[in-house]
């Protein structure tokens, strides 16, 4: 009896990219994935892939991908006044008329791109089983989208939640919110955001739908150490770095048999011009652990 392989494509922005060279390099050594989770970015490259589309037709979509394809320009602006607006009427406890975005952008034209990959997809109609993640913002729970039968199969702790019946698309949409940058999306009573908030790499919902073994793509290796921050803004977003590699190391290492990291060393987020050196690392962290990944696989 072979073994049941599940996939975990973390998030990155644009270095999700690097997902495509880790699946040519898998393909190309007939390893083929039985099911497939992703968050934020991951969860685009994996809904597509779970869907039916090919690692060539994966490579030519990202390779043409432009920032104009995520950003809303005018409502940046728009949205980034209002914010500022709004900030100064909480600090001078005014009465405020009007509701602040929860986001520099609406994410229109966003959500605009993931509906014209994914249409009218959905989880019960995708060839490989499938799971993408993202997080309430108001509870701080997971929240997991799966098809109908795996929902059946799953029992959710305190904090998390499966939800089945809602089409890709919009499960796509809600992990891909990066907070701050994108406002939230709702679905049922849950506001929702990025899956990378509370699990970067979701290797851990691929062990729950019965994987016996789980690759783990974390795209968060950028080469560089930790340094003495220099202001106020790099000790906090070191301090949450520090945090959140606490957190996925403690899941990676329960879940993930083997973890690939491409070296993504000076990208950007958007760095969409090194989109072809960023699917190049991906292909060359997947070949240098291909013995592993075979001995796992085939064991």
């Amino acid at each position: 009896m072979s073994k049941k392989i599940g996939l975990a494509l973390g998030g990155g922005f644009v270095r999700g990219a690097a997902h495509v060279g880790v699946l040519k390099v898998l393909e190309e050594n007939n390893i083929k994935p039985h099911m497939v989770a992703g968050t934020s970015a991951g969860s685009m490259i994996a809904s597509l892939y779970a869907s039916g589309w090919s690692v060539s037709e994966l490579e030519n979509m990202v390779c043409a991908l432009k920032p104009g394809v995520f950003i809303d320009e005018i409502a940046a602006v728009e949205n980034f006044f209002i914010m500022t607006l709004k900030l100064f009427i909480d600090a001078l406890r005014l009465p405020c008329p009007f509701r602040s975005p929860l986001g520099l952008m609406k994410g229109v034209k966003l959500t605009r791109f993931i509906r014209s990959m994914l249409g009218k997809k959905n989880f019960e109609g995708s060839p490989l089983q499938l799971a993408i993640t993202s997080v309430d913002i108001a509870s701080g729970k997971k929240v997991i989208f799966v098809s109908r039968q795996d929902r059946m199969k799953l029992t959710a702790k305190e904090d998390q939640v499966f939800i089945s019946g809602v089409p890709v698309w919009e499960a796509v949409r809600a992990s891909t919110a990066v907070p701050g940058i994108y406002e939230p999306k709702k679905i049922h009573e849950y506001l929702l955001v990025d899956g990378g908030l509370r699990e970067n790499v979701p290797a851990l919902v691929l062990k729950r739908l019965g994987a016996d073994v789980v690759i783990a793509v974390d795209l968060g290796n950028d080469g560089h150490e930790h340094t003495v921050p220099r202001n106020i803004l790099e000790m906090m977003e070191q301090t949450l770095d520090i945090i959140r590699a606490d957190a996925l190391e403690y899941v990676l290492d329960g879940n993930a048999d083997v973890r690939i990291r491409p070296l993504l060393k000076g990208i950007g987020a958007w760095d969409f011009y090194k989109i072809p050196h960023i699917i190049s690392q991906g292909e060359k962290a997947a070949r240098e652990l291909l013995p592993e990944i075979i001995r796992i696989c085939k064991l």
